[in-house]
């Protein structure tokens, strides 16, 4: 038999809202620093293009690479926003702890969107077959998202705070209760603790 415990909100459950907050804003982070970068050399002319998940920010190429932002800004914010909602409301109604699983989902799948949107786009200037060799770079926003949805994934784990199985030992101060049969045999110890010595009546002599 093993039993749950459950209690007031503990040390661990706290700093798994931490690291859900911190995830957050990793997230919202990503979305602003560069995605990723095309450039290509020459005649000793390096052209340049660059975006994050929201605008471009630098296209020297004046659009002939049909190229443009890798857009999981959104999701990132989605799932940035439901984390810390969870986080926050969690100490009032623990039931919205499942938030933060559901929001670390999101930014797990918003990571997974921008790295196969990178390579998309290699494959696709690769079967232009450009002249000159093209350098295809992955930023820092894809890079800090990846981050971003490993802490999320650990930290709704913690925030869960799954409960604690413990022995039956653990509960009753550490005393063991053994139960003993109804029809005890000469090796059973009485409830007092020590053994009735009954010696043989002698016969009596007429």
């Amino acid at each position: 038999m093993t039993v749950q415990q459950t209690g007031p909100t503990s040390t661990r459950r706290i700093f798994g809202a931490v690291l859900v907050l911190v995830a957050s804003g990793l997230a919202v982070a990503a979305t602003f620093l560069s995605a990723y970068a095309v450039e290509v050399t020459i005649n000793s002319r390096t052209l340049r293009f660059e975006a994050t998940s929201w605008v471009i920010e630098r296209d020297d190429f004046r659009g002939a690479l049909l190229l443009g932002p890798i857009e999981f800004g959104e999701p990132a914010v989605g799932a940035a926003l439901v984390m810390a909602l969870a986080a926050v409301l969690a100490f009032r109604v623990p039931a919205t702890r499942v938030g933060s699983l559901l929001g670390a989902g999101l930014l797990v799948g918003a990571a997974w969107s921008a790295v196969t949107s990178v390579q998309a786009t290699v494959k696709k200037l690769e079967e232009l077959g450009p002249p000159v060799p093209v350098n295809v770079e992955q930023g820092d926003g894809i890079t800090l998202l990846i981050v971003a949805a490993g802490v999320a994934v650990v930290s709704a784990v913690l925030h869960q705070e799954l409960p604690r199985r413990v022995r039956p030992e653990e509960t009753t101060g550490g005393v063991v209760i053994h139960q003993i049969d109804e029809e005890p045999d000469d090796t059973e110890t009485p409830p007092y603790g020590y053994p009735v010595i009954v010696e043989p009546k002698e016969p009596k002599s007429d």
